[in-house]
């Protein structure tokens, strides 16, 4: 009986693997067509290794290793090039397409969002380092830049923050890393034009009580036909609780807050390879009937 399940579960894992493998090489056939000229001589393309990192994430594998050795006993005979495949080789294959992660899921965000009414806006703190590693953190860059010192509660935290725009059914829209001293209002102008949302539609801001001091940013809103809402983060309730769901999502599920990278570059790539796996989840449930947020139970 136990036998029987585990087949089943494994039959609807390789099938979402499929549709995830097939969404992703149409999509990168478009953005990136003399891709194909070169396919011959390596041993997975550049969609495979794209569906492999996504896939890793889905997984929540954090160690490259353990993923390769995993798909190489389970999955080759749908990736039969991953048989043999290092990780390092695997690692540099990913960081090369890390550029394609973001144009491959703004593709797909059109037909999960459409023309989103109510935006919402929050940023998550990513502790990269403890306190005693700093003194050895070379890859991190420097605080204008990468990592950077933030108190939080009674303690201080050196990393980065991530700040996220998404739509009220979960959906990222935008993103952007920073170092963790940046204030949240910075970034809500550019996460707002790189979600390239469309004209005509009254839109309206949800944030929390620290984006209420910018008049500036409530102008600026304003004149792109956006009315910014703020809220205590006690009275936080219905649809502002969607973004905070979002981030426990990508913590709880695809390990956002323990990756296992060293250098801002490295974890720069995983967290690109996050949230396209976070937004391509609901595609794939989408497409095989399944309920848009039940991710964990099909790839787990």
């Amino acid at each position: 009986m136990a036998h029987t399940q585990h087949t089943r579960s494994l039959s609807h894992l390789e099938e979402a693997l499929t549709v995830l493998f097939c969404l992703i090489d149409d999509t990168y056939a478009l953005l990136n067509p003399h891709a194909r000229r070169y396919e011959s001589i390596k041993r997975l393309s550049d969609s495979e290794i794209i569906t492999l990192a996504l896939f890793q994430q889905l997984r929540s594998v954090e160690s490259q290793r353990s993923f390769l050795r995993d798909a190489q006993r389970f999955f080759s005979h749908l990736f039969p090039g991953v048989a043999g495949l290092h990780p390092s080789s695997f690692n540099r294959r990913v960081r090369k397409l890390r550029r394609f992660l973001e144009p491959l899921r703004r593709e797909i965000l059109p037909e999960l969002v459409g023309e989103p009414e109510t935006l919402l806006v929050d940023s998550t703190l990513l502790e990269v380092l403890h306190p005693r590693q700093v003194g050895q953190s070379a890859g991190w860059g420097s605080p204008s830049e990468g990592a950077a010192w933030v108190r939080w509660g009674s303690f201080s935290v050196y990393g980065v923050k991530l700040h996220l725009l998404c739509s009220t059914n979960r959906v990222p829209l935008s993103y952007e890393l920073t170092p963790a001293n940046i204030a949240d209002i910075s970034l809500t102008e550019e996460l707002i034009a790189e979600a390239a949302l469309g004209e005509g539609v009254a839109r309206r801001l949800l944030g929390d009580l620290a984006y209420s001091s910018s008049e500036d940013l409530r102008e600026a809103l304003a004149e792109v036909g956006i009315l910014l809402a703020t809220e205590r983060a006690e009275r936080r309730h219905g649809v502002r609780q969607h973004i905070e769901i979002a981030l426990s999502s990508l913590k709880r599920v695809f390990g956002l807050g323990k990756t296992l990278a060293t250098t801002l570059v490295g974890l720069a790539t995983r967290i690109a390879a996050k949230i396209a796996a976070y937004t391509y989840a609901f595609v794939v449930n989408r497409v095989l009937g399944r309920p848009q947020g039940h991710i964990k139970e099909l790839w787990a």
